[in-house]
């Protein structure tokens, strides 16, 4: 899959992405609301995790914000898009530690 984002030239300095970026940047952010989910009830809290993104496409657009909420508490996830997207172990740590973080905040 590739996941390098391509500058697209007719737009000028507008960058695309393909479609399996997109798909993979979502399904690597649904994997990150199932891991809370499952954290958060095995904690004891059996409540329904609500989210909301806010983020932007491409390289270099700053950080995504997933932002997590149960009926008493919220938690925000922040990351670079290249963090979200990265195989690298250092990106799948802080990814793995703002899981781990959100499931403390939340239960």
């Amino acid at each position: 899959m590739n996941m390098r984002v391509q500058a697209n030239a007719a737009a000028g300095s507008r960058e695309t992405i393909s479609i399996d970026a997109a798909q993979e940047f979502h399904r690597r952010m649904a994997i990150a609301i199932e891991k809370v989910q499952a954290g958060i009830w095995a904690a004891g809290v059996h409540d329904l995790v609500g989210y909301a993104t806010d983020f932007g496409f491409g390289h270099g657009r700053g950080m995504q914000t997933l932002a997590l909420k149960t009926s008493r508490k919220s938690a925000y996830l922040r990351f670079k898009w290249e963090t979200v997207l990265s195989n690298a172990a250092c990106d799948q740590d802080q990814v793995t530690e703002a899981i781990r973080s959100a499931i403390i905040e939340l239960s």
